[in-house]
């Protein structure tokens, strides 16, 4: 017995080149608005990550008062969960507060790995042959660190502006790029 195989030839275009259009236009509505009113969007992130610091201490607290079957309570669950609640339920009533703990421990990690750069381009030569760009790494993070610990509630602003304004005007700039390129692509195809 044999078997026909027919192969019809359909134009397929599994990308849509007006999601990616959509996608930039709103990153960079997004990006503007962000360093238009960034002291809002700090507020707004800091916000979010309290209610998700709620969330998980609630997950906490559930699993420490209601363990799996065969499991024991956890005393260390209660009071993380404890603690959770209480330090998310304060970062949103106390966002600049909760903003500028959140830029010092960031400050703090950036000194921390900018001087673990310039001590392995001055210590130790032979793990590199580019040290300059580990002295000059480590030198951005120990100065821009330097300025966020001393002045968190600047240093909040900038990594919001700098990270979530800027950073989202890009992706909508290139999502927008995207979207040209993909759709001149399908109307090769479906021309050619």
């Amino acid at each position: 017995m044999q078997e026909d195989i027919v192969i019809i030839a359909t134009p397929f275009h599994p990308v849509k080149w007006g999601s990616f259009i959509a996608r930039g236009l709103l990153a960079l509505i997004i990006g503007i608005l962000v360093l238009i009113w960034t002291g809002i969007a700090v507020q707004v992130v800091v916000t979010l990550i309290g209610i998700l610091i709620i969330l998980a201490a609630i997950l906490a607290l559930v699993l420490a008062l209601k363990p799996p079957a065969g499991a024991s309570r956890s005393v260390v669950l209660l009071v993380m969960g404890v603690l959770g609640l209480l330090v998310g339920i304060a970062a949103i009533l106390y966002r600049w507060i909760a903003a500028e703990a959140l830029t010092v421990i960031i400050a703090l990690l950036m000194l921390f790995f900018g001087f673990i750069d310039l001590s392995i381009a001055i210590f130790h030569p032979e793990y590199t042959r580019h040290r300059f760009l580990l002295v000059f790494s480590g030198a951005i993070s120990i100065i821009l660190g330097g300025v966020f610990f001393f002045l968190p509630a600047f240093g909040a602003i900038v990594l919001v502006a700098v990270y979530l304004g800027i950073f989202a005007i890009i992706y909508g700039i290139l999502s927008i790029a995207i979207g040209v390129m993909v759709k001149r692509e399908q109307k090769k195809v479906t021309s050619g």
